[in-house]
């Protein structure tokens, strides 16, 4: 037996916001002395965004999971009653109780057991383990595991360089047991370094530091990034990464034509077609037009792919 994907499926809201829009809305960005004279030129330049998606007022992180959920579907060829399992991975949930995984399944009309593995740029990963563990245990036959972020939620809208980063988005794959060697998930490679906590972080509005007038006016309920350490951390482990699943899965870097990353940025993935001596055609790239949309990166790059 193998876990096979079926089927893909993703949702972009449909605001879409330019660097443009962006260097309009911002109070922190100046031309560089010397360099970029419009934000878009340093955007273009420096990691690649040309534009991205936000959600609209009243439209939420379920909402834009249930229409991947309801696209994965379509593309598999199944109805909602043939999903046992729904595991989703997400940081930015509709509320915080209860789990938009939840609503996911009520907006679909599901009766399938649902998780939410809270998660933002490893969230697809993550979910996709549990679907795996689960399906292995032989308790469940069909997963949709989706994976959603709202990131624009979460950004101070006076800063340029996150708002440029990240999008907002969904995707969502239907994972089901087959009976066959010859195709499947073939070869994971992860881990985990909690003590790096701090390289990308929302120190408001939770257990640790509650919600309050305090938490507003530290600005302290938007997300802080260290970018420098992400880049220089994230390179090495996706080296890693991709050495350690290849092998995993029996072949070498020579065996494979096509590369889905984590849409972290173009420039980060031409630094790592640069590492790993492979062509950087072999890499598809969705982040010129979405950002990095955390979690949703990867299945959304799947299904546009497919």
């Amino acid at each position: 037996m193998a876990h096979v994907i079926i089927g893909t499926g993703s949702y972009l809201p449909e605001r879409v916001v330019t660097n443009h829009d962006i260097e309009a809305m911002v109070s922190d960005w100046a031309p560089q002395p010397g360099g970029a004279a419009t934000l878009h030129e340093w955007a273009v330049a420096k990691h690649g965004a040309v534009s991205r998606r936000h959600i609209s007022p009243g439209e939420c992180n379920s909402d834009l999971a249930a229409q991947a959920c309801r696209n994965a579907l379509d593309d598999a060829g199944l109805g909602v009653n043939d999903v046992d399992l729904i595991v989703m991975g997400t940081f930015s949930g509709d509320q915080r109780i209860s789990a938009a995984a939840g609503a996911v399944q009520a907006k679909i009309k599901s009766k399938a057991k649902f998780i939410q593995v809270d998660a933002a740029c490893s969230g697809f990963v993550d979910a996709l383990l549990v679907a795996e563990g689960l399906l292995s245990s032989g308790r469940y036959k069909t997963a949709l595991v989706v994976a959603v972020d709202v990131p624009s939620v979460f950004i101070d809208p006076e800063r340029f360089m996150p708002l440029t980063i990240f999008g907002d988005g969904a995707g969502a794959v239907v994972l089901q047991d087959r009976p066959t060697d010859e195709y499947g998930i073939r070869g994971l490679a992860t881990g985990s370094e909690g003590e790096l906590g701090h390289f990308a972080q929302i120190r408001g509005g939770g257990s640790k530091l509650p919600f309050s007038e305090q938490v507003l006016r530290d600005r302290s309920h938007y997300t802080e990034f260290q970018f420098p350490l992400i880049h220089q951390w994230a390179i090495a482990h996706f080296v890693r990464g991709v050495r350690e699943s290849t092998a995993a899965a029996g072949i070498t870097l020579s065996d494979v034509s096509l590369i889905v990353p984590h849409q972290a940025s173009t420039s980060m993935m031409r630094e790592l077609s640069r590492r790993l001596e492979l062509p950087f055609e072999k890499f598809y790239m969705t982040y010129e037009f979405t950002g990095n949309t955390s979690a949703a990166s990867i299945p959304i790059a799947l299904d546009h792919a497919n």
